[in-house]
């Protein structure tokens, strides 16, 4: 199953550095899960061609510090993959540690031509999941995008879907920009091996998806040349610099101009960020004295309820999550819900250094992030070309699929103006 005993996914690290036991698979039980049925709308689809991949990052146990490995973005290997059980035993002999995404593209110009007048060809459109999700979660909302063009990459950030780690732990946030660098750079690496061009790149993501899109912008400063991407992606020298140790979260991360460099991005459309925690959502003072207490020997233990109940007013929401077994059904764990906070106290810190064209999207009736908190990040963003909307009356989840037509127009509203604003920047 891919949720453990939580005392057993306490207890299991101090095993496995004693030399007592070896884990055999880094996805825990997550890497062969069958496919979501209602994922169906892309994998059955004859028209839509996809790849599955994995990249490798060097082991933690490789590193001489924690922060080391968690800000780590060296590729030591990709490869395409199909799922099979033995992909598990010859991952774990590379290091155990890698990021799953897949690629998803049309064959061919559709019957009734390409929407939007297809100027999203060549063109990248990176998907970035939320807390407890994966990937694939977008599933629904793909084909609107591949319509005009796009080709869409969807990671699987670390310890959710298919990338390793134990689920839904993140002991730091720098790990989520960091995947999203190693499977950016790798994209660039398979187009050059292809003798591709390297294509606009846009990114979208919501709620700690969001947070990651904006992080990872401010964080890596871009370039125009796909050779330096790949140059960088190949250097292994990972270690922060001088007193990369000390006190606060942006210690422990190599400084800007010491970082490697991502593609250009062309935009980033952001839906519900995580900038702010909305007080329905935010643990009480209590358990996070008690989390900040037991951090140290007890990181991956579930404790807080956080978002759940609190994402949509339409049950089924929640009850079709529950149906899969790929998301994380558990607690909020102690480590991951302090890394969120500080995250969201260093994103707004730095909010100045996010220089892109950007649009922020956000629900007047959101319990989980709270949209005042996006309108106040809004106002510090530097770039001439940015935007930012509070659609009235939409929750956390403002991509919900209706059960007809009717109940999915505020869902086709959402869409309808994240790609004309893609489209317009193509």
């Amino acid at each position: 199953m891919p949720l453990h005993n939580p005392l057993w996914e306490i207890l299991e690290p101090y095993l496995v550095n004693l030399g007592l036991y070896k884990v055999t698979d880094p996805t825990y039980g997550r890497w062969a899960l069958p496919p979501y049925p209602r994922h169906s709308i892309l994998l059955d689809n004859p028209a839509i061609t996809h790849t599955f991949r994995r990249v490798f990052l060097p082991p933690y146990s490789s590193f001489h510090t924690k922060a080391e490995a968690y800000d780590s973005t060296a590729i030591t290997f990709a490869e395409d993959v199909t799922l099979t059980p033995d992909e598990l035993a010859t991952g774990v002999a590379r290091g155990g540690r890698w990021i799953f995404y897949s690629t998803w593209e049309l064959k061919e110009e559709p019957e009734n031509g390409w929407e939007g007048g297809g100027r999203g060809r060549g063109r990248d459109l990176l998907l970035v999941h939320g807390l407890s999700d994966y990937g694939l979660r977008y599933a629904p909302h793909v084909e609107y995008f591949l319509r005009a063009g796009f080709r869409v990459i969807l990671p699987d950030l670390p310890s959710y879907g298919r990338s390793t780690g134990i689920n839904s732990y993140i002991p730091s946030l720098l790990l989520l920009p960091a995947a999203v660098h190693a499977v950016l750079s790798d994209v660039v690496s398979s187009d050059l091996a292809k003798g591709r061009e390297q294509r606009k790149v846009f990114l979208s993501g919501a709620s700690m998806g969001g947070w990651t899109v904006l992080y990872y912008c401010l964080k890596y400063p871009p370039t125009s040349s796909a050779l330096d991407i790949v140059a960088t992606a190949e250097d292994h020298d990972d270690s922060p610099p001088p007193g990369g140790q000390g006190k606060g979260y942006r210690n422990a991360e190599r400084p800007r101009d010491a970082e490697k460099v991502r593609p250009s991005i062309a935009g980033a459309y952001v839906m519900c960020p995580m900038v702010e925690a909305a007080k329905n959502s935010r643990p009480s003072a209590v358990i996070e004295y008690i989390a900040k207490a037991i951090v140290y020997f007890a990181g991956s233990l579930p404790l807080a309820k956080a978002v759940r109940g609190n994402v949509s007013d339409d049950p089924r929401v929640e009850e079709e999550f529950f149906e899969d077994p790929l998301c994380y059904h558990g607690y909020l764990r102690v480590g991951t819900g302090l890394s969120l906070l500080d995250g969201m106290l260093e994103l707004q810190r730095r909010a100045e250094e996010i220089d892109i064209p950007i649009r922020l999207v956000h629900g007047s009736a959101d319990r989980a992030t709270s949209h005042v908190g996006t309108l106040k990040l809004f106002d510090r963003l530097p770039n001439e070309d940015k935007e930012v909307e509070v659609f009235e009356g939409y929750e956390h989840v403002m991509l919900k699929v209706g059960r007809d037509e009717q109940d999915d127009q505020k869902r086709q509203r959402v869409l309808e103006d994240w790609r004309n604003w893609l489209l317009k920047r193509c």
